[in-house]
């Protein structure tokens, strides 16, 4: 088993900023990436009935994902708060809201998926059950390192297996490498949160953080895309599923049913003189002022993938249109620090390249 954190940090100033930039340029965009698991150094998933096998073949490596027929996944909540959360709107609600806005993500499976289950009184995060998949806003646990940095809004820590046949947590085994088997929320104790009304001061949005921590809840890691959920700098308040989101959640959770909008992908090689290139951000601009998901609750954004160790690169999820696709280094706002395990995943130890300068076609 291993357990992953993530965790989101304050940068309102670096948000606006990169918010006022035109569309028609190369905006930083560390595309959306899945959470990955190595399995005896061997991947991907083989079997295409696998949960996250779309995901495995994008990548190359095991995706984390939830298996929903394996065992039912549902969130308990420690309803109990401090004086750091204020608001008309019940910290309830504002957790049921956010799963609601994953839930209603086009193209994927995880509608219907993730229910409520039993409320917790566990109020430390290392004494969580089993099975349970905590969320509490009281819970420093007893890893003090957890909120030892102030910015820190929320972590969510999933465990996952990392073989098949370890224990589920629900008294079966793991169906293999990669399926996660609990997820926990924590919000800063010490932070404060406003349920509804603007927030004000040092106050943060309660939902916003809560929809970017249930994205890591289903295994999905940060995004540089600046409009997109999983974007790791707290906007004041930002509480739509992007474009980018969208390919991300239903690359993980693809419909079984069949895609609602029609969705394609484009695939190509970033090389340097010859050489493949590992690590650069790619992603696709729409060129055209469409809605393409024609849903007011999916904000248009740039959805894109990085490249692998032989260059090579899949974008998914992308409605049909005209985009620009731009290769780019991952040399800021997010840089290689902040991805570490994705090139420790494909066995790079010096990391993805950024002796490269942006290119276009």
């Amino acid at each position: 088993m291993k357990t992953n954190r993530h965790r989101p940090w304050i940068a309102v100033g670096l948000f606006a900023a990169l918010a006022g930039l035109s569309i028609g340029l190369a905006v930083p965009a560390f595309s959306y990436l899945p959470q990955l698991t190595i399995v005896n150094g061997q991947n991907p998933l083989v079997s295409t009935s696998q949960p996250g096998f779309a995901c495995a073949t994008v990548y190359g490596q095991n995706c984390n994902v939830w298996d929903f027929n394996a065992f039912p996944v549902q969130w308990n909540l420690n309803p109990t708060t401090g004086t750091n959360v204020t608001g008309s709107t019940s910290v309830h609600d504002v957790v049921a809201n956010a799963f609601a806005t994953w839930a209603s993500a086009p193209n994927s499976a995880v509608s219907g998926m993730v229910t409520e289950g039993p409320t917790s009184s566990v109020a430390d995060a290392s004494a969580a059950p089993a099975g349970t998949n905590l969320i509490c806003f009281v819970c420093n646990g007893s890893d003090q390192t957890i909120f030892s940095d102030t910015s820190t809004l929320a972590v969510t820590l999933t465990t996952t297996a990392t073989v098949a046949g370890q224990s589920n947590q629900h008294g079966g085994t793991s169906t293999f490498g990669g399926q996660i088997v609990q997820g926990i929320i924590l919000f800063n104790p010490t932070n404060t949160f406003v349920t509804s009304g603007t927030p004000t001061g040092s106050q943060s949005d309660l939902l916003t953080i809560a929809t970017h921590e249930v994205g890591h809840f289903f295994g999905l890691g940060h995004s540089a895309v600046v409009a997109a959920i999983m974007f790791p700098y707290a906007a004041v308040t930002k509480t739509q599923l992007s474009y980018d989101d969208v390919a991300a959640v239903s690359l993980s959770y693809p419909s079984s049913s069949g895609q609602t909008f029609p969705a394609g992908a484009i695939s190509g090689q970033v090389t340097l003189a010859s050489a493949p290139v590992f690590g650069a951000h790619v992603f696709a601009e729409s060129t055209s002022n469409l809605q393409l998901f024609q849903l007011p609750s999916i904000r248009k954004s740039a959805v894109g993938t990085m490249s692998k160790p032989d260059g090579t690169y899949t974008l998914t999820g992308l409605p049909a249109d005209n985009y620009v696709v731009y290769a780019e280094p991952l040399d800021g706002p997010v840089e290689n620090g902040n991805i570490a395990e994705f090139a420790t995943t494909y066995g790079q130890p010096n990391g993805v390249q950024t002796n490269f300068t942006t290119r276009w076609h």
